[in-house]
């Protein structure tokens, strides 16, 4: 009867054991941030299927399936290891978690090799990176062929890489860390549920369970977004952030879910911004109420600009508060940028001009700002105000072309966003066709709003 008792009590620990074991349980609570690519190999066809990725990947594109596939040839040649380590590595569970540091999402995003190999190399003394891999000891060789770093064993199933990173294995897991101190803390925390972030917040559970490619978690003021006209996260009133995303129908959508401590909900918005032309590749939509985010993007697109750029923070932001919407277009290639204010009904549009020596131009009806190094254009055109790096002559052209905005197909989705803080579209075939020269069809959403205690960031590629 006891022998039974203890196979049972034996059997439950295995399988508690093994239902709980997750990869997110290496990190400590007081970690930062936190992100997990789930089952990469599960993903990886799904993800041909969008377009932009297709073009990423495939060797009519830029071919990064088969430069990669090249280097782990070169690493079976040179090491005696086989591709399939490393293949079954990028198949698995990854997860990445760092400690007082500030993670720039936009950064992680390349489609060079050598920059993921390089940031893998350079990772700061308290993160780390956990693969799941079922060759723990051939995928140590591997990194340190793809690092360009020794390897040496320091104790028992311990190893460094080079000066800095210490790796171990657990289970199923290859842990590699900045520091010995942070690899000792990750294997303890594993086994220790009270010390993990992972218990510390329910939506853990969610993330857990769910079906995403990439999700992870994130304290505030630890994640930012520095996308193009400024646009990033504003998180002071957060408690924290989930990131989650998936890939169905040709389309890879990304979302990051801000908690916050106050609530607030976005009104919805009716715009024109289907009716500008489709002469640019990059359109933003701003509610006028929301003159913090314009001002954001001026500062962004004139950043090198010093000693006027209070005055044109304060003229833009006077015609967005006289103006019922304010739009922003592009061509991001060529530098090529516009503001739009629409129906402005403001009376200081020439004050504010003269105070940053503006001259007027009667001839041309158009005031030409000098920024050192820019040169900006301010005129009227039927009920908008434009300040941007297209004159009056040029942008009138623009206007009378018969594509719009709105005949693009993608331009349905995009117009089903009412409710919104700022709503952008790039036609990222547009601008790699400009600067490369491939015909991609491609494009990219991204939106925020807010319901409640919680602010949402999208982005759908296609």
């Amino acid at each position: 009867m006891k022998r039974s008792i203890a196979f049972l009590i034996i059997i439950v620990i295995i399988c508690y054991t093994f239902a709980d074991s997750d990869i997110f349980n290496f990190v400590h609570k007081d970690y930062d941030f936190v992100i997990r690519l789930s089952k990469g190999g599960t993903w990886y066809e799904e993800l041909k299927k969008v377009p932009f990725f297709s073009f990423v990947f495939d060797r009519k594109g830029l071919g990064f399936e088969d430069s990669f596939l090249r280097i782990l040839e070169d690493m079976k040649y040179k090491t005696g290891v086989q591709p399939t380590v490393v293949q079954d590595a990028l198949s698995n569970d990854i997860l990445f978690a760092s400690k007082g540091a500030e993670v720039d999402f936009t950064t992680l995003i390349s489609f060079d090799i050598n920059y993921y190999l390089e940031f893998i190399k350079t990772i700061t003394g308290s993160s780390f990176i956990v693969f799941e891999t079922k060759y723990p000891a051939q995928l140590v060789k591997a990194l340190s062929y793809l690092l360009s770093i020794n390897v040496k064993n320091i104790q028992n199933n311990m190893f460094q890489l080079g000066e800095s990173l210490f790796c171990t294995s657990n289970g199923k897991y290859l842990i590699l860390a900045g520091s010995k101190q942070t690899l000792d803390m990750a294997i303890k925390t594993y086994t220790t549920p009270e010390m993990q972030l992972s218990r510390t917040n329910k939506d853990f559970d969610r993330l857990k369970a769910g079906v995403f490619f990439i999700s992870g978690f994130a304290k505030p003021n630890t994640l930012k977004l520095n996308l193009p006209g400024g646009i990033g996260i504003e998180d002071s009133t957060a408690s924290h952030l989930l990131i989650t995303s998936s890939i169905s129908a040709g389309s890879f959508t990304f979302t990051i879910e801000q908690k916050n401590t106050k609530q607030y909900t976005s009104s919805k918005n009716i715009d024109t911004i289907g009716q500008l032309p489709k002469v640019w590749n990059y359109y933003l939509s701003i509610p006028s109420s929301k003159s913090s985010i314009i001002i954001g993007s001026i500062e962004q697109w004139f950043s090198g600009v010093t000693s006027e750029l209070q005055q044109l923070t304060n003229l833009v932001k006077n015609l967005s508060n006289s103006s019922t919407n304010t739009y922003v277009a592009g061509k991001l290639e060529v530098g090529e940028i516009v503001f739009i204010f629409e129906n402005y009904s403001g009376k200081d549009f020439e004050t504010n001009l003269s105070k940053l020596g503006a001259k007027y131009d009667s001839q041309k009806q158009e005031w030409v700002i000098n920024l050192q190094n820019s040169k900006l254009y301010a005129f009227k055109s039927s009920n908008k105000v434009i300040v941007g790096t297209v004159d009056k002559n040029s942008f009138e052209k623009y206007e009378k072309t018969s594509k719009k905005l709105k005949d693009l197909p993608i331009y349905y989705d995009f117009s089903k966003i009412e409710a919104y803080d700022f709503k952008a579209l790039m036609d990222l075939g547009d601008i790699i066709k400009s600067i490369i020269g491939f015909n991609i069809t491609s494009k990219l959403l991204f939106w925020q709003y807010s319901i409640g205690y919680i602010t949402y960031y999208k982005f759908v590629v296609s």
